[in-house]
């Protein structure tokens, strides 16, 4: 059988273009290629316009944060230092480089009139909004070191230990009872046990293994645990600028007072 093969079959006969065919050819093209142009350049100006036919065009800078000014200390009562001072002149206190009760009770007006949880405490927050850049430093050092033992948490942040300093204020004019570990009446770890639970932080129930289990510091912030004697025989909850909270002895209650001795040792949970 053979097959036939019309495929090449019956082709018009070529002809070379007349002059004015290539001419008309060369106008099309010409226009063709003006139209394509002036398309390109609209589509352009339209994206990097951010109009309906593109996106808006990647920002070239990023947008500052609350904290940029990169404050990231924690100064509160007992700090002395240039960072002090700058603290001082920003809420109007006497500028003397000492965190006392007077500059504390101006940092917290401040914080009130911007919008900041009044605790007294400068940490990043309250320093970023001042506009103060960590610079200069205080004698606080890390303020916001974060312990762990027995597998309990520290106190971290101005506002926690602002709250557990309100809970142990709170509790001020409880009658001291030996043994005794609930608001019906403390003694001095069941006080400092009971504090500290309200914010989940669990501590062994006597003096000694409190102070076993803590995390030794040098430099006390409020919120940390003073103790008398070692092993120790007293406890109390450290309260900033030389005072503490504690359930004292029989007859007396829950106060707030000094630290009448250096011979303490302070630990943080």
């Amino acid at each position: 059988m053979t097959t036939t093969f019309y495929a090449g079959r019956h082709r018009a006969v070529r002809t070379a273009p007349s002059t004015t065919q290539r001419a008309g050819v060369g106008v099309l093209a010409a226009a063709a290629l003006s139209l394509g142009a002036t398309t390109m350049t609209a589509t352009s100006a339209s994206a990097n316009a951010g109009g309906p036919t593109g996106s808006a065009p990647a920002p070239t800078s990023s947008t500052v944060s609350s904290d940029s000014s990169g404050f990231d200390d924690y100064v509160r009562v007992g700090d002395t230092g240039a960072v002090v001072e700058e603290i001082q002149q920003e809420v109007g206190a006497t500028q003397d480089g000492v965190f006392g009760a007077g500059t504390e009770q101006a940092v917290e007006a401040w914080q009130g009139d911007n919008g900041l949880v009044a605790d007294g405490v400068v940490g990043p927050r309250t320093g970023s909004a001042m506009g103060l850049d960590g610079a200069t430093g205080s004698t606080s050092g890390d303020a916001d070191a974060t312990a762990t033992s027995g597998g309990t948490t520290s106190v971290e942040g101005d506002a926690e230990a602002s709250s557990l300093l309100g809970t142990a204020e709170s509790l001020v004019g409880t009658p001291y009872v030996y043994g005794g570990e609930d608001p019906s009446g403390f003694d001095c770890s069941g006080f400092t046990q009971y504090v500290f639970a309200q914010h989940g932080i669990d501590l062994p129930r006597m003096t000694g293994d409190q102070q076993a289990a803590a995390t030794p510091v040098s430099n006390p912030q409020p919120g940390d645990l003073v103790f008398f004697g070692s092993p120790a025989y007293h406890v109390g909850i450290y309260a900033g600028d030389g005072k503490m909270y504690d359930s004292g002895t029989e007859g007396s209650t829950v106060t707030k007072r000094d630290i009448w001795t250096d011979d303490v040792t302070y630990g943080r949970f």
